[in-house]
């Protein structure tokens, strides 16, 4: 008896957790992570950083004028 109480547990907390994970999921409203991705290049003793956005493909250069700006404002380096 005792075994299968054990298994009835499992069960339901196997169950329980499982609807947690969906009902806690990113819905379709959700924002999009890893969306952006940084590279680097290092030339003599610069650091060129290039922000890609993986959704559009535009790729962006990040230099001091344009360190605390948000991506739609910086110019595209094409």
């Amino acid at each position: 008896m005792k075994i299968s109480q054990h298994i009835l547990y499992f069960v339901f907390g196997a169950m329980l957790t499982l609807g947690l994970v969906f009902i806690v999921g990113t819905g379709p409203n959700s924002p999009q992570v890893g969306r952006y991705q940084i590279s680097t290049c290092l030339k003599r003793e610069w650091v060129y950083v290039y922000v890609i956005d993986t959704a559009t493909g535009i790729v962006k250069f990040v230099d001091e004028k344009n360190e605390n700006k948000p991506f739609d404002e910086i110019k595209s380096s094409r």
